[in-house]
C-alpha cells in the first residue's frame, strides 16, 4: 500500500527564482520565514509552510507595486 503525502511545495531554489530580491530562513520553531532585502521599513512576512509564505510574499509584492 502506497502512502500519498499530497504535493511536493517549491524548493528555496524555486521561491527565490520568482522573488531574487527576498532572504528565506527557517526560525528555530520551524516557522518559514523572508525578508525583502533593502526595503524601507524592513518587510518580513512568516508561516508555517511554504505555500502560506508565498502567498504572503507575494501580497507584500503587489502592495509595493503602484
Amino acid at each position: 500500500m502506497a502512502t500519498v503525502l499530497g504535493p511536493a511545495g517549491p524548493t528555496p531554489a524555486d521561491i527565490l527564482a520568482e522573488f531574487p530580491q527576498w532572504h528565506l530562513w527557517k526560525g528555530v520553531t520551524g516557522l518559514l520565514y523572508a525578508a525583502r532585502q533593502h526595503s524601507s521599513p524592513p518587510i518580513v512576512v512568516r508561516a508555517p509552510d511554504v505555500f502560506v509564505l508565498l502567498g504572503r510574499m507575494r501580497a507584500e509584492e503587489g502592495r509595493l507595486r503602484p
